[in-house]
Parts: C-alpha cells; sequence; structure tokens
C-alpha cells in the first residue's frame, strides 16, 4: 500500500507477551483481552539511535509510533535552515499525519533526539481495530482530544510576539524538557536564534 521508510530499516524485535503499548492504551481506557492480543500481535519494537531518522521529506509513512524511551523531534528545512515543527518525550504517540492519512509524500524530517525505544504500529493494522474492536474508537477519540490540545499549544507559542514570552511559555508549560533537550532545537522550535535564547536563560536563571 504505502511506501513506508520502516522497509530500509533492520528487522524489528519480534513482539512478546507484553507491550509497553498495551500498557499505554490501558491508561487511557480499557482495552479487554482480544484487542491487546491484537496490538501485540500486530506491533513491534523498534530502537533508534540519536540522530537517525524515521522519515525524510519524500518518503511515505504509514506508521504510528509510541516512544517508550527518548525523545524524537519533527523539523522543515527553509532556506537550509531547520525549523522544529515539534519535539516529543516518553509516552507519545507520534506520526507524521499528513504523510500518512493522504498518502503523500512527507514534507518533514522525523529525527530521534536521544537512542530513542518505539513500539510501533501501521496506520492498516490501526483501522482494522476500527472495526474489530470498537472500544477502540473511544480510545482514539480521546487521545485525538488530547493532541487537538497539543496542536493548539504549538499554534498559540509560535504567535507570541516576543522571544522572551515564548520561552517562558514553554518552560513553564513542557519543564521537563527545558533542561533535557540541546538548546539549538528549543530556540529553532521558538523561533529564535541559539544565542537569544543562551541570553534569556541566562538571565533567568537565579546566581547562587
Amino acid at each position: 500500500m504505502y511506501k513506508s521508510s520502516i522497509n530500509r530499516t533492520p528487522l524489528p524485535v519480534p513482539p512478546t507477551d507484553h507491550s509497553p503499548l498495551v500498557d499505554f492504551m490501558r491508561t487511557i481506557y480499557p482495552l479487554g483481552n482480544k484487542a491487546e492480543k491484537y496490538i501485540l500481535q500486530n506491533s513491534f519494537r523498534r530502537k533508534i539511535s540519536r540522530g537517525k531518522y524515521l522519515l525524510k521529506p519524500g518518503e511515505f509513512c504509514s506508521h504510528y509510533y509510541y516512544i517508550h524511551e527518548g525523545v524524537l523531534r519533527a523539523f522543515i528545512k527553509e532556506d537550509n535552515k531547520e525549523i522544529t515543527t515539534w519535539i516529543n518525550p516518553e509516552n507519545e504517540i507520534t506520526t507524521s499525519i499528513r504523510s500518512m492519512t493522504r498518502s503523500e509524500p512527507s514534507l518533514e524530517y522525523i529525527q530521534a533526539l536521544e537512542n530513542s525505544e518505539l513500539y510501533v504500529m501501521s496506520f492498516e493494522s490501526l483501522q482494522k481495530m476500527y472495526t474489530l474492536f470498537p472500544v477502540m474508537n473511544i480510545v482514539i477519540r480521546m487521545l485525538l482530544t488530547e493532541y487537538y490540545a497539543a496542536s493548539e499549544e504549538r499554534s498559540y507559542i509560535c504567535r507570541l510576539p516576543s522571544a522572551e514570552k515564548r520561552y517562558d511559555h514553554f518552560n513553564a508549560s513542557r519543564p521537563e524538557l527545558v533542561n533535557r533537550i540541546p538548546l539549538k532545537y528549543i530556540a529553532s522550535y521558538l523561533g529564535m536564534s541559539e544565542e537569544t535564547l543562551s541570553r534569556l536563560r541566562s538571565r533567568k536563571t537565579p546566581v547562587k
């Protein structure tokens, strides 16, 4: 169906009788034994090293990625400048939704910022779950509500007029990332230079 970048990677680790993806889904809504078994049979674990790419522009995305360990980011390039569009750590499900749902080549890169462990499920397998297990319609609706809010948050932060306000908002809303992610990626996400971000952080760091 889709031409995926996953086809060019090493063979995935076969599923076992336990999956962090199932555990994550359970925190959203009870799945039932049959739905859990289906996820186990139709997902796999994938490890990706820091700096490597899950997706590049021109490739087709056909998988969802649950981040069990590590951090991923998406970015585009404009005039040889990287513009980070999102940064997601553990316990997030992510993908290139535009490429996958429209069956169009991706416009963005998805890159690992740390050595990461992912649990991967295809778009086709998830679509089948809607029919086989109606409970998945509840799970996905709840996830979509959460991710629409996250999208709204990204839209809001990029429209704040001053670099200081964008940094303050990021610091308040994503404190777990502030000292974990290299400055250049946070600066790229916030639409400012690394030098500007360094000055802001220095000014706001209490003197000991």
